[in-house]
């Protein structure tokens, strides 16, 4: 199971940033980052979770892709808006990561997503809610499905998550389907080696939450 550090490192100050990406770049346990993408006003393509206000700082993606192609990181790209995907993906291809990297967003923007071209990156979606997972797969063949829960803002997705997947093993879920699972946001270790043992791919983590937690620090996934 390979190890993804959310927007960067971690939710918070210092995210979706250069430092944060040297941070995961310099970490072994980190195989790769999960950043956000959005396009302002001006029309420029941004690494953001949110659209910056004022003069707040912000990182422009052709800035971020010009360090993030001298790093060996894979890269998981969610695009916050709908209509950015074809100028996200030329950029990406352009930078020479297109190869490691993965294009993804929630279930209503990643519909749109160019499915039936040519996809010189992989495509995925973030599904909500598991018992839609076969039917989405079945109409657009993504290349890799997220999945996972919103501790902070939900407190009991993490609950019923588990709860779920515990009926119905992740592991026999991505045997049958086929397609890579990956799995977020973790924020405790006790979640970071329950997934370990569930054949995911992946598991996006928040890594300054995560390394606050006792037991975060033994394995290298």
């Amino acid at each position: 199971m390979k190890l993804i550090a959310h927007r960067g490192w971690s939710e918070g100050s210092g995210e979706n940033t250069l430092a944060a990406f040297a941070r995961a770049a310099a970490d072994p346990r980190i195989s790769g980052i999960e950043i956000d993408v959005l396009r302002d006003a001006t029309g420029a393509l941004l690494v953001a979770h949110d659209k910056p206000h004022g003069d707040a700082p912000v990182l422009t993606l052709n800035a971020a892709l010009g360090y993030l192609a001298g790093t060996a990181l894979e890269l998981f790209v969610e695009l916050k808006q709908p209509g950015i995907a074809a100028a996200v993906i030329e950029r990406l291809v352009a930078a020479g990561v297109a190869e490691h990297s993965v294009v993804f967003a929630f279930a209503d923007v990643a519909r749109r997503l160019p499915w039936r071209e040519a996809r010189p990156v992989r495509l995925g979606a973030i599904l909500l809610y598991p018992w839609t997972m076969h039917r989405f797969i079945a109409a657009h063949r993504p290349d890799v499905i997220l999945l996972g829960w919103d501790e902070r803002r939900k407190p009991w997705s993490r609950l019923a998550f588990r709860a779920w997947w515990s009926v119905f093993p992740l592991a026999r879920v991505t045997r049958r389907a086929g397609t890579p699972v990956v799995v977020g946001i973790i924020r405790r270790a006790s979640d970071l080696h329950w997934l370990s043992r569930r054949n995911i791919y992946a598991a996006i983590a928040d890594m300054d939450v995560l390394d606050g937690t006792q037991g975060a620090r033994t394995p290298q996934f």
